[in-house]
């Protein structure tokens, strides 16, 4: 949901999500610009009545020199200089206010300026036709640090084991994945699954589970050779079949086989054998993907858009063709134009333009780059792979409004070659030692073997904080061979501004922690860039703010002209 606050000379505007909370403020220059204005001190105070300080923890360059100041407290002392901030420790469905205030004087002693306060209601975690569901994962390396060190998942005490899956899981995995199957309780339903990579012995019990309650359970899995490998040597399960055989399911498994990937990872629940839910997203059912990479999950209570992923489903459980199956993908969404569709959401499946013609993009995938270039102020995109060529020209345009983009590696961030400072790119890269103050870190091969080891998302979003924000999510990697080749679903959801504002703080979240990792990669002869830039004290940091050609004050504008923002 969407909140301003403008009736002081500090003006703040948030967008919140379930978890997360972006804050933006706005004040004229020249209230601050002679006031030796250092930064603002940001505080919250929930329901009960307690307050957190949300500062960051960069400190004053003096203050970490100066060998007099001896009080820990003043050692330590902070301010956010910036005019975006994030809290990351939000809880679904929750009020919160948060207290803003213009701090000026020297890095030891601060004076209040201006202050102004903003009411924020976190959205439900599910409510309606579209609930949203994201893991920690590899953005929980700090956290997981600090309470479990940098002991493997598997490597922990039995309870420590537990406590760490829940904080990596988040609330992908009991709010989402078990949550959902478990309604399928008894003769009255009926759950229907496609997956990709099915191995999570957890999830396989309780998909036995379901089954038990006498309700009809069906899987489609890959029976593709890889996701059906040798264990490893420390014993690592990394097969499809053998999982099912040790979980028992292997009557309710039907293989796939006639695809290059057979990649879902989707299940519908029917009642009285009349589809009602669809669970979908970029979550395999492994323990990388649930507990290591990034990852989505998307619960949508809808008959309308349920029947539509059962036909598809009923003809993928007898093994079809690519060519049989790419006439029912095609008949339930035919391709059009998105650019010019109507708010609602809708479904595609994959594959679909077959044949599919060697040096040709598929027209989908064309649609898809075409309405990218179509954004008015906003794009922000997830690739876990490489970046197709078509998106690559449309990215390699000069725009005037702000396109962010995260990968997997920072190889391929770097890939992506423009001179237009409105495109931010950046890859899942991480610290290889800890900086100043910074926790040291690990990667999520250290905490849950992986390959994809940092962003497995598949979606985008463009102009979320507009009226008619778009939101694409699903299995596919938007590449050729996810339209032709490839078992794919993907949904489009427009005009849904709670879905849009879920995306975009999750979004963000991804972003703005991998990005200043990859610039210490990219940058690593660059000094005082990133965590080690300590605060400014020459009075200048917030200049970028105020200059519209500047990423920060395109930014700060976007909250500003947000649509659909109220009173807070």
């Amino acid at each position: 949901m969407r909140f301003k606050n403008e009736s002081g000379p500090l003006k703040l505007y948030a967008v919140a999500g379930t978890q997360t909370v972006l804050l933006s403020f706005d004040i004229a220059l020249a209230k601050i610009d002679t006031k030796n204005f250092l930064g603002f001190d940001i505080r919250r105070t929930d329901k009960d009545g307690s307050v957190h300080s949300l500062n960051g923890t960069k400190l004053f360059k003096s203050l970490m020199n100066d060998i007099t100041v001896t009080d820990p407290k003043l050692k330590h002392l902070s301010l956010v200089q910036s005019f975006f901030w994030k809290d990351y420790t939000a809880d679904p469905e929750q009020t919160y206010i948060y207290t803003v205030t213009a701090m000026s004087g020297t890095a030891l002693h601060h004076q209040p300026l201006f202050a102004s306060t903003i009411k924020v209601r976190t959205e439900p975690l599910q409510k309606g036709k579209h609930s949203v569901y994201f893991n920690y994962g590899v953005t929980g390396s700090q956290a997981y640090v600090k309470r479990f060190g940098d002991t493997p998942v598997n490597n922990l005490a039995p309870k420590k084991k537990e406590e760490a899956l829940a904080m990596l899981g988040r609330e992908l995995w009991k709010e989402g994945l078990i949550k959902f199957v478990q309604q399928a309780n008894g003769k009255k339903f009926s759950l229907f699954g496609a997956f990709y990579e099915f191995q999570y012995p957890d999830f396989l019990k309780e998909i036995k589970a379901a089954k038990a309650t006498g309700a009809d359970v069906q899987i489609v899995f890959s029976a593709q050779p890889g996701q059906n490998k040798e264990p490893k040597a420390n014993g690592t399960l990394r097969s499809n079949k053998q999982a099912i055989a040790n979980a028992g399911i292997t009557a309710i498994c039907h293989p796939r086989t006639k695809a290059n990937q057979p990649h879902n990872k989707f299940m519908v629940l029917c009642e009285d054998g009349k589809p009602k839910q669809v669970w979908t997203g970029s979550t395999n059912i492994t323990p990388a993907g649930i507990f290591g990479q990034c990852n989505t999950g998307h619960w949508i209570v809808d008959s309308a858009i349920a029947n539509k992923y059962m036909k598809y489903w009923t003809l993928l459980q007898t093994n079809p063709d690519l060519i049989n199956l790419s006439a029912v993908s095609s008949t339930i969404q035919p391709d059009t134009d998105l650019k010019k569709l109507a708010d609602g959401t809708y479904v595609f499946f994959s594959p679909r333009d077959l044949p599919a013609k060697k040096n040709t993009t598929p027209v989908h995938l064309s649609n898809y780059a075409k309405l990218i270039d179509s954004a008015k102020e906003l794009v922000c995109m997830v690739f876990p792979f490489n970046i197709d060529d078509v998106f690559t020209k449309v990215y390699r345009k000069q725009k005037k409004y702000l396109r962010l983009l995260i990968f997997e590696k920072a190889a391929q961030a770097k890939s992506v070659k423009s001179n237009d400072i409105n495109l931010k790119v950046t890859g899942g890269a991480i610290l290889k030692t800890p900086v100043e103050e910074w926790a040291k870190e690990v990667s999520s091969k250290t905490t849950v073997e992986a390959g994809i080891l940092y962003v497995h998302n598949k979606f985008f979003i463009i102009d979320p904080l507009g009226k008619d924000p778009v939101v694409i999510s699903g299995s596919a990697n938007f590449s050729g061979s996810s339209i032709t080749s490839n078992d794919e679903n993907s949904m489009l959801i427009k005009g849904d501004q709670r879905v849009a504002d879920i995306y975009l703080t999750e979004f963000n979240r991804l972003f703005e922690h991998f990005w200043p990792r990859y610039l210490s990669e990219i940058l690593p002869k660059n000094k005082n860039q990133g965590f080690e830039k300590p605060l400014d004290e020459t009075f200048v940091w917030h200049k970028d703010y105020f200059d519209p050609k500047k990423y920060d004050k395109k930014r700060k504008d976007l909250f500003i002209n947000m649509q659909g923002a109220v009173k807070g």
